[in-house]
């Protein structure tokens, strides 16, 4: 899994990425277990947490509109392959984010295809 975003000093943007984890999935590849193995890995570095993330140690906010309004989340979009299952992965990481009490994140919107 990577994580890609921009970091701007000074008023200067630079994309920045980095590979936050790399995991064997034991038992079925199913979107249920895909999804909770990306919200382990995602928690790994801070994404899914609602105030800061140690994946660059900066805090890593992405901004877009949800019913015109401005929302915060660690978790932007999901940018998948081709796989048969990633609708489902997206909608379990969808569903475990609103456990949460975190920002709403559409699985249908946010997921890049």
């Amino acid at each position: 899994m990577t994580a890609h975003w921009i970091e701007v000093t000074d008023g200067k943007w630079k994309l920045r990425n980095e590979v936050i984890g790399f995991k064997d999935v034991s038992g079925a590849h199913s979107g249920d277990n895909i999804g909770r193995y990306s919200v382990g890995l995602l928690d790994r570095v801070g994404i899914m947490s609602p105030t800061t993330s140690k994946a660059c140690g900066l805090m890593l906010y992405s901004y877009y509109l949800i019913d015109s309004h401005l929302i915060d989340s660690q978790l932007y979009t999901a940018t998948l392959d081709n796989a048969s299952n990633n609708t489902s992965t997206t909608e379990t990481i969808e569903k475990i984010h609103a456990r949460r009490g975190l920002p709403k994140w559409n699985s249908k919107e946010l997921q890049l295809p």
